[in-house]
């Protein structure tokens, strides 16, 4: 068998667990305890324990996330994929509140290979487009969070404060 066919088979068990409801730790045991990441948020480790706390969170949020593989290039120890996940937002999800809505969320992985493992990836998500799908509430809350995590804003109290009152003075206006 060549590399590339061992590989796309490995991205086709992935996405085989991603989607199993009941037992998704396939998909962990997929992926080297060396594993790199990156494009996570950056409150998680670009480690395997950092990817699996991600994604234990996507679950949460998304209790009926299935997850849709889309187009593979396989070269070598490396692959491309293009995917999207479909579920409804049931929890919340990086500091977004639940919205109940059912969205759809399409994204590009780069991965690569050791010994039939991936041991690197590189992950790019459109969220933007997922908070457009999930609401102006969602969205109000997304850039909150976002402006909440600059390091000038988390070590000055007052300025928190007020950015808190104000983001929070419009999402109960709503």
């Amino acid at each position: 068998m060549q590399e590339q066919d061992n590989v796309r088979d490995i991205l086709h068990q992935a996405f085989q667990a991603l989607n199993n409801k009941v037992d998704r730790s396939h998909y962990f045991d997929l992926h080297d305890n060396s594993l790199v990441t990156h494009g996570l948020p950056e409150n998680f480790s670009s480690d395997k324990e950092g990817m699996k706390k991600f994604y234990s969170e996507v679950f949460r949020a998304f209790p009926d996330a299935n997850f849709s593989l889309d187009h593979v290039i396989a070269e070598g120890n490396e692959a491309a994929c293009m995917f999207s996940l479909t579920g409804t937002q049931k929890n919340e999800f990086m500091g977004v509140p639940p919205s109940d809505k059912q969205i759809k969320i399409d994204g590009m992985i780069f991965f690569r290979f050791r010994a039939s493992k991936i041991v690197e990836r590189w992950e790019i998500i459109d969220i933007v487009s997922a908070m457009k799908q999930l609401g102006a509430r969602q969205q109000l809350s997304a850039v909150k969070n976002a402006i909440l995590e600059y390091a000038e804003v988390r070590t000055n109290q007052g300025l928190k404060q007020k950015i808190n009152g104000l983001f929070n003075k419009h999402q109960t206006t709503e």
